[in-house]
């Protein structure tokens, strides 16, 4: 049997693409669930990348998904593929249940909540070549995506099927938990750490949400480890 603990420790030690960080989640997931496939996750989001290149095969790849015409090509047929098709995302009243901070079930199209569906969008946005990062706010987890030709950054919500959040409604969002933080300070990437604590904290609320209490004590050893291993802000 899988010690999911430790290959959840030894995905920590090299998370410099999102590819890794999928590496952690599923990991996560298995403490519920031991019986699952480490490399299923993967495979679908290979799959969603694949009908995504198969769409616009002249615009797949890095080089030239840093044009303007690919950058919103690829963005295009990426939510066409992940909210359409798979329907990967959620409404707002999403029930605060361990399954929906599963990302082997949110990748299924189980109702997920904020962070795995970031996770789901930047696992298959990295694949097609888009400059993505995740972004935390409070009460979200957004996601953004860099189009150096224009120096723009286009803001979206995957856990609401890719809605577009705009400038206004970013500061909105922001001024709604604190009016002193200047916005712009908030539109950075996440840090691994980051990622990883929003969701033992998520998970931690909803085992407890649904009665799962027996699950508090490996969210907070894991936690501890999260710490030890990234430590930093």
């Amino acid at each position: 049997m899988t010690d999911w603990t430790s290959r959840y420790c030894a995905s920590l030690t090299e998370l410099d693409r999102y590819r890794d960080l999928v590496d952690a989640a599923v990991a996560l997931g298995a403490h519920r669930r031991p019986e699952l496939d480490p490399g299923a996750a993967h495979t679908r989001l290979e799959a969603i990348a694949h009908r995504v290149r198969c769409r616009v095969p002249h615009l797949a790849g890095r080089g030239n998904a840093s044009t303007a015409r690919g950058s919103e090509g690829l963005m295009a047929h990426l939510h066409e593929v992940i909210f359409e098709d798979m329907r990967i995302g959620c409404h707002e009243d999403v029930a605060m249940h361990p399954d929906a901070m599963d990302f082997d079930l949110v990748l299924d199209g189980m109702p997920g909540l904020p962070v795995p569906c970031a996770l789901a969008y930047c696992g298959a946005a990295e694949r097609v070549g888009l400059d993505v990062f995740g972004v935390e706010v409070p009460g979200r987890f957004l996601v953004a995506v860099r189009d150096e030709t224009r120096r723009r950054i286009t803001v979206l919500d995957p856990h609401l099927r890719g809605q577009v959040v705009d400038g206004h409604e970013f500061r909105d969002l922001i001024h709604a938990f604190d009016e002193t933080i200047d916005p712009r300070t908030m539109l950075k990437p996440a840090a691994p750490a980051t990622w990883l604590r929003r969701w033992l904290r998520d998970l931690a609320i909803a085992s407890t949400h649904c009665g799962e209490t027996h699950l508090l004590d490996s969210w907070s050893r894991l936690s501890t480890a999260t710490e030890d291993i990234l430590g930093g802000p």
